[in-house]
């Protein structure tokens, strides 16, 4: 699709954070972020169908009816989270442990909100309800990338988190019908398929930024899965990431941009 001129990361002024460079937007522009962010949405299928036939096959587990399942994946949209909760209520927890177990698991977003807000800053008042609900963990990694390449992100994203969104909700649908014929030796494949989505999403920023991007993952990983000995997995996760990202930004901007 034809797109207008925009200004590219190396026509802008060096002084100035990518996320902050003007970008100019036509229609045509427009329409071809709609059908990037729409491409780049569908691109996450292998994470999104495992991890919806995963929390299909426990809400069965735990009881709730067909309606349920869905309504759950349309007013909360949170994957991990909803197989928490799942997890909880098959082992007797009650509103409160549901609550915090909701909580926990939920406040990566809080992470994702604070990396992309640079990137999401000009979005209407109307939009951004929209995008906020749709946020996904993908969003850290689909967002700044589309940023570092000189490309506009507010419809771009608003296109693929809506995408992704969508997916989820119809592969609850779907889930309900293929998860039964599922053999149960697939089950541990299919959870693997779900971190290594993730993994394909941060692989491009280490490569932007080496040092910084590989010590964070590096800590990050240690903290996660050395604490599962001590703490629940949710926390570790949680940990894990905050570790990470601090130790990224003690990395001098000069040793982790140096290569590109």
């Amino acid at each position: 699709m034809a797109r207008g001129p925009r200004e590219t990361p190396s026509a802008a002024r060096a002084d100035k954070p990518y996320y902050n460079r003007p970008v100019s937007v036509t229609p045509a522009n427009r329409l071809a972020d709609i059908a990037d962010g729409i491409r780049d949405g569908l691109l996450l299928i292998p994470l999104s169908l495992p991890l919806a036939i995963a929390y299909t096959i426990a809400a069965k587990l735990a009881g709730l009816a067909d309606w349920q399942i869905v309504l759950w994946s349309t007013v909360i949209y949170a994957g991990s989270s909803q197989l928490a909760c799942l997890s909880a209520l098959m082992t007797g927890s009650g509103l409160v442990e549901l609550l915090i177990i909701t909580f926990m698991t939920n406040a990566r977003h809080g992470l994702v909100s604070i990396s992309i807000a640079p990137y999401v800053g000009g979005v209407t008042r109307r939009a951004m309800p929209l995008l906020a609900f749709t946020l996904s963990t993908t969003s850290l990694g689909q967002v700044p990338g589309r940023a570092a390449m000189g490309e506009s992100v507010h419809v771009y994203a608003l296109a693929t988190q809506i995408c992704q969104y969508a997916q989820w909700v119809v592969f609850s649908l779907v889930g309900m019908w293929l998860g039964p014929k599922v053999p149960a030796s697939w089950i541990p494949v299919l959870a693997f398929a779900v971190p290594l989505s993730f993994l394909g999403l941060v692989a491009p920023l280490i490569k932007d930024s080496r040092r910084a991007g590989l010590l964070a993952a590096v800590v990050g990983a240690a903290l996660g899965l050395g604490l599962t000995a001590f703490w629940p997995p949710q926390l570790c996760a949680i940990v894990g990431a905050l570790g990470g990202a601090v130790a990224g930004l003690l990395v001098p901007a000069e040793a982790s941009d140096g290569k590109r």
